[in-house]
This record gives structure tokens, sequence and C-alpha cells, in this order.
């Protein structure tokens, strides 16, 4: 898809020529699913990162005194720049001199961890070239802290799909298991407790309804929410999916959202996760 969403930047205390220096760095962004423009506007908003200049002591008082909580969390997403390094939870650096690279990374960064905007992540779908690589998010995903709160077993034999179930499940802290056949996934089952399975209809050898059925007629399994996840959207086909004992049948490409709102209905213990 080549839908994008437009994010505003409210720069508070930075010199002019810095100012103007993130206002060139910006301008190339509307190509991409990001598109970033500078606002004068500092009143919070769903869409709106704050920068801020971390070698003024004066900024930073004003900051903390608008936008930080009780918890000492920032309220609205925040980058710090400057030569000094301002620590603390949900707070990230953009260091001096401006590195173009390093403000659309950062800011990048900033879109997926505190605004859960992550449209690459379609399962099922067509890598688009406008928005961020695999490799990108995968890195961005990687810095996400904390312990695993779920364990999730990914099917399916598409290698594509596994990565992207896999980056989506760790993003909402679960410690995520693959299976590339129906026979791995119930060698799997065996070995370790499942909070949520989601599984592939067409497979090499054993299908997900099968899958599905030997799965449900275990004791040690026959509790553990699936979720059928295929090409196949046929009323003929959910009807089979029900039949199997799946809890849940959704159809390929998925959207990141839908994702993530299924995952959180079938796993209450989900806490501090991106976007939630």
């Amino acid at each position: 898809m080549s839908t994008s969403q437009e994010f505003l930047i409210y720069m508070m205390d930075m010199s002019r020529k810095n100012i103007d220096m993130v206002q060139r760095v910006l301008s190339v962004t509307g190509g991409s699913k990001r598109i970033y423009k500078v606002t004068q506007d500092d009143q919070p908003a769903s869409n709106k990162i704050y920068m801020v200049n971390s070698d003024s002591d004066d900024s930073i008082k004003k900051w903390s005194r608008r936008y930080m909580g009780e918890d000492n969390k920032p309220q609205v997403p925040t980058i710090f720049v400057g030569k000094r390094i301002v620590k603390g939870d949900n707070i990230y650096n953009i260091s001096m001199p401006l590195r173009p690279t390093e403000v659309v990374s950062v800011l990048d960064t900033v879109t997926i961890k505190e605004m859960n905007y992550i449209p690459e992540l379609t399962i099922g779908a067509i890598a688009d070239e406008t928005g961020l690589s695999n490799e990108t998010l995968e890195k961005i995903i990687s810095l996400k802290d904390g312990d695993s709160q779920f364990n999730a077993l990914v099917v399916d034999d598409s290698q594509p799909v596994r990565k992207q179930m896999e980056m989506e499940l760790k993003m909402l802290g679960a410690k995520v298991y693959l299976a590339e056949s129906g026979e791995q996934a119930i060698e799997l089952s065996q070995l370790y407790d499942f909070d949520i399975i989601f599984l592939d209809v067409i497979m090499p050898g054993i299908d997900g309804y099968k899958v599905c059925k030997i799965l449900k007629k275990d004791v040690k399994s026959k509790k553990v929410p699936i979720v059928m996840l295929t090409g196949k959207s046929s009323p003929f086909d959910k009807v089979k999916g029900t039949l199997s004992g799946c809890d849940t049948y959704l159809t390929k490409p998925l959207e990141h959202e839908e994702f993530q709102t299924v995952a959180k209905k079938y796993i209450p213990q989900i806490e501090n996760a991106v976007g939630v």
C-alpha cells in the first residue's frame, strides 16, 4: 500500500540553524510512509513529536513542567537534541552535530515504539519500498526492553510471514517459537506451554485444519487459543476452520492494527507493549 501518515515536529528552544537543518532533512520524507513536518503549535496531539534542546537547563525544566507525568515518564513522545545526553524511560536522543540519517532514524523509531505506527507490518503482504525494510524494523523492535510475558507459536511455511509474525509478537512481549510445518507444530506443542498459537492452513504435509484438530484434542493444548491465518477467505474455508476447533479465522494480508487487536483479545496479560 502507498498510504502515508503525517507527523508534526515541535522544536523547543532549538537554534535557528538547527531548526533550518531539521526542516531540510524532513523535506525529503514526502515520498515515504512517514511524512514529517515542523509545527509551531506546542499542544500535544496523537501525531506530534517533541524535539527539545538538551544543552539548555531552562529548556529541560520547561519541558519537564509541561510534559512529564507523575510517574516520571514523558506524556508526549520526546527527542532531546544536543551534546548532552538525557536519560530516562521513553526518552530518545540525537547527538550534535546533526546528521540527517540519525534524525530520520530516531524519528522513525519513535513512530514505531511510542506511536505504534507500523504500516510495513502487514502479514502476508508484498514489501513496499516506500516503507522501512524488515531488517530496519527488526533492529528497532529488538531494542524493546522487558522480559517475555507470554509464549506464542507461529506455524507457517512462508519465511517472510514467520518473520513478520515474530516481529509483531515480540512487540507485544512474546517469546516466539517458529514452525515450518504441522508436524513441527505438534512436536513443539508437546515440549512447551503456549499461550496462543497462530496456524497457517496450507502447508506441506499435514494441513492447518488437521493440526488444529490434533491440538484441540490434546490435553496439553486443548485450551490454548488457536488463530488460523490464511489466504483462503471463502465462507466454506471459514466453516472448516470453525469445525476444526480454531478460536478465530483471519485472512491474509492482515493489517498491523487488526493483528494486535486479536492478540490482545486472547492474551490478557499483555502489558507495557508498544501502543498499548
